[in-house]
Order: structure tokens, then sequence, then C-alpha cells
């Protein structure tokens, strides 16, 4: 557990962090112009901020930054100044305690262990609440695999802060529907919820279209122009392929995090706004800043809860799911009378890699509904990659080593060791060996079972 130490000086005040030696909590310490980076990289269960002098409208800026980190990470002042008004304000603006100089260091290492175990109390608290509503998906986002009940419990305790979020994924995977999980559980789901696709709008557009304009900014501006973000005050901003936003718009849009206020185009007035920012790229955005295509500082600004969407090639599990959810919706659709697939067409749809993800799996639902007319989805109806595919993936008999080569044994062996085969190809991992034997995981739980063997 990681207790971090914010300083407004130029070096971490010993006092603090001797105070906690004995502690067991594990320490870091950051300057307060560096908590972003701080709390992304040290990921704290509490924060000490040691306020120098007066520091008023510094401690200001800290409490805001850790609450739209994490409105439930407990902040501990320790002040060199005694003035009773600084211990009000910082107990106003949520501090957990606050402590003055001479410090007891008795009373401030008791009171960061109890912060330390309310946030874990907190955050299991969260985690049984997420557990507790989860049945098949969150919202409009199918799933029931370890990987998404991951992603749907970020989501529950992400939606409930104001902390900006960074969606990433491959293109497909669902990253906006995403961010409207996010705003339809938070506290501004009766606010709008407004989306900018920074890579469909023309880079000279897009600053006008976030930010808007005045009356005579530009040559043809004849009124102004309120901007997405100015509109959607209150509610949620979703800025997808953040990556595509040219480094002059960067740069504005790294001010109005910081500051929470903006000028229009060819205006001279800032305006405030309230609204939380929720980004998506399917990019690097790491690897961008290293090459200098994405600022640093916006990166961090923007990454303060990242919440990874896996490719639909690692959560298999939730194909069957969303082929399901998927050929229903297209025969409602399309007044057709699919019901089901045959099984071995759901084992080819399991076995493919899908690199265009969730939206090629509905694609190829659709064309298959839109093209064929029959009760169920058939083989010779999927595309030709997707049955190659299923052909590279069943066990072949070079797989099967039999003991007693020329010799006639009775069929049972031949599965039992058709099933070793498949199960030391595919290293123990039943669900991968189902489907390369063509049969249901059920079914090969049952004969691993009746065979005696090992998983």
């Amino acid at each position: 557990m990681t207790v971090l130490i914010i300083h407004s000086g130029r070096q971490s005040p010993p006092i603090v962090e001797k105070a906690l030696e004995d502690s067991q909590q594990r320490t870091a310490t950051a300057a307060s112009a560096e908590i972003h980076p701080a709390l992304i990289r040290e990921a704290p269960e509490a924060v000490v901020y040691y306020m120098e002098g007066g520091g008023r409208d510094a401690a200001g800026k800290v409490f805001d930054t850790i609450k739209t980190y994490d409105d439930n990470l407990p902040l501990i002042v320790v002040a060199e100044s005694k003035a009773l008004d600084d211990a009000v304000s910082a107990m106003k603006a949520g501090a957990f305690d606050y402590f003055s100089l001479p410090l007891d260091r008795t009373k401030f290492k008791n009171s960061v262990i109890h912060a330390v175990r309310l946030y874990g109390l907190t955050k299991r608290v969260f985690l049984l609440e997420s557990q507790m509503g989860f049945k098949e998906g969150f919202d409009d986002i199918i799933g029931a695999s370890s990987p998404m009940r991951e992603v749907f419990n970020l989501i529950r305790m992400v939606a409930k802060s104001n902390a900006t979020v960074l969606v990433l994924g491959e293109s497909g995977t669902g990253k906006e529907l995403v961010a409207k999980a996010i705003h339809r559980h938070s506290p501004r789901s009766n606010k709008m919820f407004l989306d900018i696709n920074c890579g469909a709008i023309p880079r000279e557009l897009l600053e006008n279209e976030m930010f808007g304009h005045e009356r005579g900014a530009y040559t043809g501006a004849d009124r102004r122009y309120i901007g997405s973000i100015e509109r959607a005050h209150g509610g949620t901003m979703f800025l997808d392929e953040i990556s595509e936003m040219e480094p002059k718009l960067q740069v504005k849009l790294l001010r109005f995090l910081q500051e929470r206020s903006f000028m229009r185009v060819g205006g001279t007035e800032l305006i405030g706004v309230d609204v939380r920012i929720v980004a998506a790229t399917n990019r690097d955005l790491n690897k961008m800043v290293e090459e200098g295509g994405f600022r640093e500082d916006l990166f961090y600004r923007l990454n303060v809860v990242p919440v990874h969407i896996p490719p639909l090639r690692e959560r298999r599990d939730d194909i069957p799911l969303l082929a399901k959810f998927f050929l229903h919706k297209q025969t409602q659709k399309n007044e057709k009378i699919f019901l089901d697939f045959a099984p071995q067409v759901m084992d080819a749809l399991v076995s493919y890699d899908w690199p265009g993800n969730v939206r090629e799996l509905e694609n190829v639902i659709e064309r298959v509904v839109v093209l064929n007319n029959d009760s169920r989805v058939k083989m010779a109806h999927l595309p030709p990659v997707i049955k190659e595919t299923a052909k590279k993936t069943t066990v072949s008999a070079a797989d099967i080593s039999l003991p007693e080569e020329g010799k006639i044994i009775p069929l049972e062996l031949v599965e039992k060791y058709a099933i070793e085969a498949a199960l030391k190809r595919c290293m123990g991992n039943v669900a991968e060996a189902a489907r390369k034997l063509k049969i249901g995981q059920a079914t090969l739980y049952r004969k691993i079972k009746e065979y005696g063997l090992k998983e």
C-alpha cells in the first residue's frame, strides 16, 4: 500500500516521511506540479499534502486534482501555518484530516493508517456492488467473460466520480458504448452526452466545433456559434480518436483540462464550463508521445483512469452471446426466421480471430441474415475466410498418436487418444481443445471425467 506525499517546495519534508517509517506503508513523494503523473504511476491509497506557508491557493489546486482523479481518495494536510482559516478551508474542501506543526507523529500516523483502511474498504464495497449487479452484460455492452467483467467493474467505479477517462481498444471493440455507459451511470446522466470524432472532422474545423466562435471571428462568421464543450455543460463530452487531434488544438484542450475554462475562437472572454471529458483511441498513445506525435502533458491529463477494452479474440467466451444477440437483432430488423446456429458454425465463429472485433462480427451476422433464408445459420452461409479458419483449427489424425500402430483398437480408445492429443496441443486449455475437436465444452468436460483424464 502506498502513501503519496505531495510537497509544494523543492524537496520533500523529512518530518512527514519519518512519521510514517514504522507504519508499514510504502511512501512516494512528488512535487505539487507533478501530482497527476505521480497519481497515475503510484496509484496511492492515501495522499499527504505538506503545505508550506499559507499556500491556500496551491492547496485548492491540489485538492481539485486529487478529487478529479478519485473522489474517494483520502487527503491529509500537514501545514506549516497554524491559521484556523487554513484548517477550516482544508476541511471544507474535503480533507480527511488536518495537522499543523509541530507534528504529533502518533496521531498523524494513526490518521494515515485509518485513511488507507477506509479507502480499501470503500473499494471492496464498490467491487461487491458490481458483482451483485452483474448478469450477462452492462448497459448495451454484451459480455460475460472475465476480461469484460473487469471492464464493467471499472465502469461502475469510475462512473461515480468526475475523473477524466481514457478508453483504449482496437477498432470495433465498442469504445463509444463504454463512454455512454460511464455517462448513464454517473451523476451527470440527466445532462447531455455529446461526442466528437476527432478524425472525422477536418482539422481546421475541429477547434471551431469544440470551442465555438464569436461573430466576426473569420470570414463568413456572421453569428456566434456555441461549441460542443459549452453545449455539454453539466454533462459528458466524448472525444473519439483523440490521437488524431493536431498539436495546436492539443495545447488548447490541455489548457481547458487544467483551468476548466476557455475562449471561443475570436473571443476575449474566459468561459467556465463544468463538463466531464471521456477520450478514446485505438492507437498507442505512449508510443506517440515517445515519437513526438502527442503531447506528454495532455496524455497525463487524459489518462487519469484508463479503461482497456480487450479485443474479441481475447474474450472468445463472449462470441456465442454476441452472435445470438446480433442474430436476433438482424432477424427482427430484416423480417427473417433465423432461430439459431448449427453447432459447427458456432465453433467456426469462436475459432476465428475477428480482426475487426465486435463490429466485424455484427457485420458478418447481418450479411448472413440479409443474403439467406433459413431457420438456422449453416456453414455454407459463412464468408470463406471464416470457413478456412475453421478447417485449420480442427484436430487431424496426424495429431493423434496411437499405441499399437496398424492394429484395430476400440473406437472408445480412439476418442480418448484424440482428447488427450487435443488437450496436449492446447496446453490444457479445455475451451480451446473443445473448439479444435468440434464438440461442446460441457461435452468435453464430461468425456475428461469419463476417461479419467487430467485437464
